[in-house]
């Protein structure tokens, strides 16, 4: 039941106070944007709004990003901090600018002398791979008869260009094979040049100019000449990076100080994309909890004054067609189960959460069907290893070790440890010798859920204040009253109990009385409440008091499965316990003996652990929601700090 309360809020002030107050909203992470057009029901106004969609931070923030990339360094970790008036976005345009300029003239540079130095080391291995033969690159230029084509290829993309190249007019020469690219000497005819080209571009053939190289190769001692090249480019370029770092180094704090206010302010324009602009004035929508409400009002007074605050209620915002998002805020116990509830649907805004209810039933029904000692500390102990080691989420790991305690508990209660009864004496029952009482105390526990289902619909219903299915509706209080009486019935028909002729009779004509006001209900409501029929016809109530009496009788008879499992678990452990006996004798009896029990504990917790889990989800699903709950609720995601941060408020709490 902890759905929270939200409103919607309009903020119109000038553009000097509302980048502060967007900045609020960010750090706050109790703000989610909305659309103006939303709120903005006024055509004539909303013609006259202009909205920014384009963030101008994106790229000043992308330019600082690039300094510690270009310095080698590790991107700092952004942190929100306070933004003064005089940083505009032409002062950090100019920062930027003046910080990035010397950076990206070093790292060009840089680039040019890779560029060359790689030019460098493709002309020394053609020259190694030329100096035993008559051939010289000028050779391969001026060939009239061959064309030749010199590069590099991926060692992945080699096998591609074999394959591609067989039965074609095309000779591969492999020249060097290092840092996991293949150097190649290409020779093709002239008239299947333009089909070479085409091949070698869609295998990302890299190629070097040989007219380049050949220029690199001039003089006596080639050789000599692109070790020294080689040799000056690699200090040179080594040089280039050691002055970014210490570039870096030198104004570290500063640069760190401008990357966190380009930061903050480019989330702050995040949460204006939104926005419209009216005659100089800026709007920002959003929805917040309305618990929050007075908080944003003091801020934005206390350091925006000229800014206005509208505030609108969800019940009109509804009634207009407006879905409202939806923020659960439930206690630590109860927050896990959040997860639970979200499987099936989340709730929409307005309804009832069931997480609190969740969080008791599920550990009770988990523990009832899977009651034992050993295997529930089995469960708990995997639960923690899993969430310790990031492969389960916390919250989820939650439910786990908290159905894993449920499962100890009615172990003790049953008196099993590892599938063994003779350990311990039961406190309570024990499923193999008190099967029939296992099985009556679970149709109480259903009988139990589909009533409160029941109630809470009618719950429900009263908060929509619709009376008439709140009283007259299968799944209202006639509903309620018919299931009672017919659970009467039944124990009393089971139990053998002797009643009156006239308790029998009142028992019938109440059945008869909830059935007819069940098939008049639309009538009822309009004439006794004055309420607007929904259009169902009478035929259709009856084929509804027909649904409503079958899910009584199956929904009731599903919860016999607590009963099921619970002896099944029973049976399986002693299905391992005798298997073990069995080969206890055998040579090397004792080791097989214990090699069985482990793995066939081990099986036991995994499969029918995950059995038990899916149907108490069944359970809930099927038999507990379809009595009241609906879901089809949107997640309320507020603009975070970190761009990642787009998660539900309530897991931040």
């Amino acid at each position: 039941m902890a759905v929270m309360k939200m409103v919607a809020l309009t903020m119109i002030g000038p553009d000097s106070e509302m980048g502060f107050v967007a900045r609020e909203m960010v750090l706050t992470g109790e703000f989610q944007p909305l659309p103006l057009d939303v709120l903005v029901n006024d055509r004539e106004l909303r013609s006259k709004i202009t909205t920014s969609t384009e963030n101008p931070y994106d790229e000043l923030l992308s330019k600082v990003t690039s300094i510690w990339k270009v310095a080698g360094g590790t991107i700092p970790e952004s942190s929100p901090v306070n933004i003064g008036k005089e940083f505009t976005l032409s002062n950090a345009r100019y920062k930027v600018d003046q910080i990035s300029k010397r950076l990206e003239v070093w790292d060009e540079r840089r680039r040019n002398l890779q560029e060359e130095e790689e030019v460098f080391s493709a002309a020394k291995i053609l020259l190694e791979t030329l100096k035993d033969t008559e051939f010289t690159p000028a050779d391969l230029i001026d060939s009239d008869f061959v064309v030749a084509f010199f590069g590099r290829i991926i060692n992945e993309n080699y096998q591609r260009l074999a394959d591609s190249s067989n039965g074609s007019l095309i000779a591969i020469n492999e020249l060097a094979t290092m840092k996991g690219n293949k150097w190649l000497l290409i020779l093709t005819t002239p008239d299947y040049e333009e089909s070479t080209k085409k091949l070698l571009n869609a295998v990302s053939f890299k190629e070097f100019s040989l007219s380049e190289i050949s220029q690199q190769l001039e003089g006596d001692d080639p050789f000599s000449l692109l070790d020294r090249r080689l040799d000056g480019h690699k200090k040179a370029i080594k040089g280039l990076e050691r002055v970014a770092r210490d570039a870096l180094h030198e104004h570290r704090d500063d640069y760190k100080l401008l990357y966190s206010q380009l930061y903050t302010m480019q989330r702050v324009y995040d949460v204006c994309k939104g926005r419209g602009e009216i005659s100089g004035m800026f709007l920002l929508s959003g929805w917040i909890p309305a618990d929050t409400l007075e908080s944003v009002k003091i801020t934005v007074e206390k350091e925006a004054p000229m800014t206005t605050i509208i505030v609108e209620e969800t019940e009109e915002l509804e009634r207009s067609g407006i879905i409202v998002p939806t923020l659960l805020k439930n206690n630590f116990l109860f927050r896990s189960f959040q997860d639970i509830v979200a499987m099936y649907s989340l709730p929409a805004y307005g309804e009832i959460d069931p997480s609190p209810i969740i969080a008791i039933s599920f550990v009770l029904f988990f523990g009832f069907m899977f009651g034992d000692v050993g295997h529930g500390l089995m469960i708990f102990l995997a639960a923690y290893f899993m969430v310790k080691n990031g492969m389960m989420t916390r919250s989820f790991g939650q439910v786990v070790k908290s159905s894993a305690v449920s499962s100890m508990i009615f172990g003790v209660l049953y008196g099993s440890v590892f599938g063994l009864e003779d350990i311990i004496k039961p406190l309570w029952l024990s499923p193999m010798r008190d099967t029939n009482l296992l099985i009556v105390i679970a149709i109480c526990m259903g009988f139990f859920m589909i009533s409160f289902g029941l109630i809470l619909n009618m719950i429900k219903q009263f908060k929509n204040k619709d009376f008439g299915r709140l009283l007259f509706d299968g799944q209202g209080l006639a509903g309620l009253i018919l299931y009672w009486s017919l659970g009467a019935l039944a124990a009393i028909k089971i139990t053998g109990t002797e009643i009156s002729n006239m308790t029998a009779n009142i028992l019938l004509v109440g059945i008869l009385l909830m059935i007819v006001l069940m098939i008049f209900r639309n009538l009822l409501a309009s004439t006794l409440l004055r309420q607007k029929s929904d259009g169902e016809s009478t035929v259709l109530n009856l084929f509804g008091i027909m649904h409503s009496l079958l899910s009584f009788l199956s929904n009731t008879a599903s919860f016999v499965r607590l009963a099921a499992f619970a002896l099944n678990h029973v049976g399986l452990s002693i299905a391992v316990i005798m298997l073990a006996d069995m080969v206890h004798n055998l040579p090397g009896g004792i080791v097989m003996k214990g090699i069985i029990l482990l793995l066939g504990n081990i099986v036991i917790v995994c499969l029918e652990g995950l059995i038990v889990f899916i149907q108490t989800l069944r359970l809930h699903y099927y038999e507990f929601f379809s009595k009241f709950y609906d879901g089809g609720g949107t997640a309320f995601k507020p603009v975070g700090w970190k761009k990642s941060d787009m998660k539900h408020f309530a897991d931040s709490k």
